[in-house]
């Protein structure tokens, strides 16, 4: 008769391939539910990639941007300044005000993951107002129990608080495929689409974003209210501030209003 150990190792074998299982099940998920996204995005990052072109910068250096950066707004904005002659250190510091409500962002959504410092921040970088929304009010099937019930169709039902982080990483990836995919073909079409179709391609990135919070809106009423004061308040404050400034002190506001009004949880928002 073997030992302890001897049997418990194709125990500890089977649950790794299960908890393995499930990891791939929710990535795939993730990447299901992010290709929304991923597909608003490709125009708008094609319209980037062009418009990075005509303001001086090389096709190599559009993309690596695209890589390092992942910011529609930011990259735009840099787009903008550059075309203008603004000068490096203007960039950056308008860069980094508008990319200040991703720090409100990560901040409210860590409470729904348990994760490592260096698995928080991959995922962090993949954080955009559309993946934030839906990975945000995402609530993915959880395994039951232990896991043992996991089958091929997907875990049974069972709400959970904290999202599976590979689920999240699925929805951030494919996103984050779709704005480099984009990218590079804005790079090799530039010279090829007429003025009025790139400046409407623009336009994808708010009308995406507005089509993933009106159903959640109307399904909950916290939401909504957080929303309205947030976008009454940005546009208050754009009339005495700079835009990046007023959508950070908008989004600040509203992300303390939702913590004061619903507070109580994820599932009591």
């Amino acid at each position: 008769m073997g030992s302890y150990t001897e049997l418990s190792k194709p125990v500890d074998k089977a649950v790794k391939n299960e908890t393995y299982r499930q990891q791939l099940w929710y990535f795939a998920k993730g990447i299901k539910q992010g290709l929304p996204i991923a597909v608003g995005y490709f125009p708008s990052a094609l319209a980037y990639g062009v418009m990075a072109l005509a303001a001086g910068l090389s096709p190599k250096q559009t993309i690596l941007i695209s890589v390092l950066v992942f910011s529609g707004a930011g990259q735009f904005m840099a787009v903008n300044l550059l075309s203008g002659g603004a000068p490096p250190l203007a960039i950056i510091t308008a860069n980094l005000v508008v990319n200040l409500r991703y720090f409100v962002m990560s901040a409210s959504f860590s409470r729904r993951l348990k994760v490592n410092r260096v698995l928080a921040a991959i995922i962090g970088f993949g954080v955009t107002d559309e993946t934030f929304v839906m990975n945000y009010l995402a609530d993915p099937e959880a395994p039951a129990g232990d896991g043992s019930s996991f089958d091929e169709s997907g875990p049974q039902k069972e709400k959970t608080a904290f999202l599976p982080a590979s689920y999240v990483v699925g929805v951030n990836s494919i996103a984050y495929a779709g704005w480099i995919l984009g990218t590079c073909a804005g790079t090799l079409f530039a010279g090829v689409l007429p003025n009025g179709f790139r400046a409407a391609m623009g336009i994808i990135l708010y009308a995406m974003f507005i089509a993933l919070l009106i159903p959640a809106a109307a399904k909950t009423l916290g939401v909504g209210g957080i929303a309205a004061a947030g976008g009454a308040l940005s546009w208050l404050l754009s009339q005495y501030l700079p835009s990046g400034w007023a959508m950070v002190l908008a989004t600040m506001a509203a992300a303390g209003l939702g913590v004061i009004l619903w507070g109580k949880g994820v599932d009591e928002l």
